[in-house]
């Protein structure tokens, strides 16, 4: 069994970076995608959400939650489930952010997860909104930091680690 959840883990974390790959390509530049429209920003936040849902959810199972009870897409509800199993990598993750950011706000990491946590649904469908208001950065930004906390936490080494092969 706990093999079996090690290769759940595995799969689920390359899953995660396939979409914060496709993320990146959404917003580096030059362009790189042949036909670029303005759509490709909402595309790259889509992925970013998405990526963001399943490196927690990946965090969430190598914790021991059953994967069939993390049905959502909300990232504040699945941080809430992360903190409560590893409250010391969560307030270093919030504390990063906020460092980053170089905000004195101690609010400032659950104002901007609000912003973004049900960006996934809400951005895929932005064509039937009047408007859309999303912190880019944060939400990059935390999407890298989950990827970097389950490098960590799966394989014992940074991201820059892993990507090397190290």
């Amino acid at each position: 069994m706990v093999e079996n959840m090690s290769m759940v883990t595995h799969q689920m974390f390359e899953h995660a970076c396939a979409f914060a790959d496709c993320a990146r390509y959404c917003q580096i530049e030059p362009n790189n995608i042949k036909h670029r429209t303005k759509s490709h920003s909402v595309s790259g936040i889509v992925n970013s959400a998405f990526a963001c849902e399943v490196f927690l959810k990946t965090l969430l199972v190598f914790h021991g939650v059953p994967v069939e009870e993390l049905k959502c897409h909300d990232l504040k509800r699945l941080w809430e489930k992360f903190k409560t199993k590893d409250a010391n990598t969560a307030l270093s993750v919030e504390l990063g952010l906020r460092e980053w950011f170089k905000s004195q706000n101690a609010n400032m990491f659950d104002e901007m997860l609000n912003d973004i946590s049900n960006a996934f649904e809400y951005w895929r469908y932005i064509y039937e909104k009047q408007e859309g208001r999303i912190n880019l950065n944060f939400l990059v930004g935390f999407r890298d930091l989950l990827r970097e906390v389950c490098c960590n936490q799966l394989y014992g080494k940074s991201w820059s680690e892993y990507e090397k092969g190290e």
